[in-house]
């Protein structure tokens, strides 16, 4: 295949390494292209972080063909070590672990502006909470898928104290735009049944306390059981990792919230809905707050306070989403926690946790 040939081409020019060195780890020195997660990951679109990794692994070449010390859960051949919560302890750049900017945050860009109502394939990195019941299951939060293994959440979806203690968080919904009905439809377009996957590993921050009214650290994973299948209602949004978003705080720009308006105790929408919110300053949000004893913190971000314009209208967990100038992808910059009640209350912004003071963690927790 001649994408094969550029890629080894390519990568012969980066490794200026010929001297092979001794593989740790039970990582084996083999040709990349044997190496298969990685190369596969490598064909699908490359990226500075997984350069510089295969740089790091490079042990020689066979003939012009490089070889790196492969990790065994990326060689698809060799079982890899297992914690006793199933996750592997190999120590892998966890950025090799999430999309790429080819693949994260994409969707067609022919939407209707100013409407309510999500289009069929709209945010499909959107998911949904399904919590088993002594009677039945219901979808009662929502969330973000960020990679074919994790979505993220919010901490008091997992652990909070409006949850029962007799529902269990069970499984994740993935491409799902009308939960009334099995196979979505807008005209010809359809998509196919929705991905349940059962949930492998629950990951709430550790800081967070459930009866901490300022709910701060509200952000959490979720594992899942088996690989998400990305196609074009299923794909993931990118983290905001990059160096140029620390500190950044957004204020003045225009974000969305996307879910099907359900949260602990309340059911709104079968239909996925959206709703554009500003970013409010930090200063401003603790000063509305304050007057009910709340303080707003820098790991947090407010948007809204817009009659009739509030994160009620997604989930609790959902994504606070934009773009951005440099990018055309879209990227989840907040996490909803909370807000004034009713929802949409004039002068009275929702509360976000704010992603990019969190991904510092994120990153620690996701494991191959």
């Amino acid at each position: 295949m001649v994408i094969n040939k550029i890629v080894l081409s390519c990568l012969a020019i980066a490794f200026i390494r010929t001297d092979a060195q001794s593989c740790k780890g039970g990582a084996k020195c083999i040709d990349l292209r044997q190496c298969t997660n990685l190369y596969n990951q490598l064909v699908e679109g490359n990226s500075p972080q997984l350069t510089n990794l295969l740089r790091n692994l490079h042990c020689g070449f066979e003939n012009s063909n490089p070889k790196i010390c492969c990790p065994p859960e990326f060689s698809g051949q060799v079982s890899m070590p297992q914690d006793r919560a199933g996750v592997g302890q190999a120590n892998v750049d966890p950025l090799t672990l999430l999309p790429t900017l080819k693949q994260c945050g994409t969707q067609h860009d022919d939407r209707i502006v100013g409407g309510t109502r999500v289009e069929i394939d709209e945010f499909p990195w959107m998911a949904l909470l399904r919590y088993d019941k002594p009677r039945g299951w219901g979808f009662y939060c929502g969330g973000v898928l960020i990679s074919h293994k994790y979505v993220l959440t919010a901490a008091h979806c997992v652990k909070g104290d409006d949850l029962p203690s007799n529902w269990q968080l069970s499984q994740v919904r993935l491409g799902e735009w009308n939960t009334s009905s099995e196979v979505d439809c807008i005209d010809s377009d359809c998509s196919g049944p929705p991905q349940d996957i059962r949930i492998e590993r629950i990951i709430p921050h550790e800081e967070y306390d459930p009866a901490d009214t300022n709910q701060l650290n509200d952000i959490a994973l979720l594992r899942l059981e088996t690989n998400a299948v990305f196609n074009d209602f299923v794909k993931p949004i990118c983290l905001p990792t990059q160096s140029q978003f620390k500190g950044s705080l957004f204020e003045g720009y225009e974000m969305v919230v996307a879910g099907w308006g359900r949260t602990e105790t309340r059911i709104e929408s079968d239909v996925k809905l959206k709703v554009s919110v500003p970013v409010v300053n930090n200063k401003q949000c603790g000063n509305v707050f304050s007057r009910v004893n709340r303080q707003i913190t820098p790991k947090q971000m407010c948007a809204g306070g817009v009659t009739g314009r509030d994160s009620c209208r997604g989930d609790s967990g959902g994504p606070l989403m934009g773009t951005v100038t440099s990018y055309s992808n879209w990227f989840v910059f907040g996490v909803v926690s909370y807000g004034p009640s009713p929802c949409g209350t004039e002068g009275w912004p929702g509360v976000y946790s704010r992603v990019t003071e969190y991904t510092d963690w994120i990153l620690s927790k996701i494991k191959p």
